[in-house]
């Protein structure tokens, strides 16, 4: 699903942010967003992370080789602290991103409703479009 930001009248997708985390969701997210991916001129894949562990900035590694299989040069990222949409849209307003890509409701739509999560606080947000797959 592709959600245009309020203010805007063309998506560009010129500075492009992939919000990763190793799951179905979000590799699903990326395999979608390879066309527009491509056609960025900045690809940051971005990862929140919470439990200082090594695994993560090996995940970051491998889907950054896989973009680059497909013509995609990426930087990676890790954003320290508590995994939470409010600090992903920080970190994607301090690039300056127009898109981000995501996965959508890693967690059931129940737990998400009553405790909120990453998806919904993307849905919420007007000022970036979003690209999320589930």
């Amino acid at each position: 699903v592709l959600v245009a930001a309020s203010n805007v009248e063309h998506v560009m997708a010129k500075t492009v942010l992939v919000a990763w985390k190793d799951t179905r969701e979000a590799r699903r997210a990326i395999a979608d967003a390879l066309p527009l991916l491509a056609k960025a001129n900045e690809v940051v894949v971005a990862t929140i992370d919470t439990d200082r562990d090594e695994s993560i900035r090996d995940s970051l590694a491998d889907i950054a080789v896989f973009l680059e299989h497909h013509g995609i040069m990426a930087r990676t990222e890790l954003i320290a602290g508590e995994a939470d949409g409010d600090q992903l849209l920080i970190f994607a307003r301090s690039i300056h991103a127009d898109l981000i890509v995501s996965g959508a409701y890693g967690h059931s739509r129940l737990r998400e409703w009553a405790f909120g999560g990453v998806t919904r606080s993307l849905i919420e947000e007007s000022g970036i479009n979003r690209f999320m797959s589930y």
